[in-house]
């Protein structure tokens, strides 16, 4: 009779262990979904073909977007990118409704969406690499 007992409490034991590791249980953390590092070449130039903004900071304009050395080097206001630091760049006031001198860009067209100007910040956040 013991041995029964024993066998029975194993059994439900068990079941009740396996039940509570395969809950869903809501406060386990999850892992963030990876994302890919962006690109100058493929996320970035587009972006800037795609608004124009090529047009008028193409490589014969005082502050080029066409290389990322360039965009590095900026204009008559300094670097357009520091590396790392999107919030600091001057790009990215530049994009903004409240640009800090001149007007917001691209001049004449329409305002990116926050969605393509956060791609452009995770670029600069992530070192503005030349790739």
């Amino acid at each position: 009779m013991f041995r029964l007992l024993s066998a029975v409490f194993v059994v439900v034991l068990t079941a009740a262990l396996l039940s509570a590791c395969s809950s869903d249980d809501s406060t386990t953390p999850t892992a963030a979904p990876v994302t890919k590092a962006k690109s100058f070449q493929s996320d970035i130039k587009p972006i800037f073909q795609a608004h124009g903004c090529l047009g008028c900071h193409g490589t014969q304009a005082n502050l080029s977007l066409a290389t990322v050395p360039s965009i590095l080097t900026g204009g008559v206001h300094g670097p357009a990118v520091i590396a790392g630091n999107a919030d600091s760049s001057l790009i990215i006031k530049k994009l903004s409704p409240m640009p800090p001198f001149g007007n917001r860009m691209p001049g004449g067209g329409t305002p990116l969406n926050e969605t393509t100007i956060q791609i452009i910040k995770d670029w600069i956040n992530e070192g503005a690499k030349d790739n």
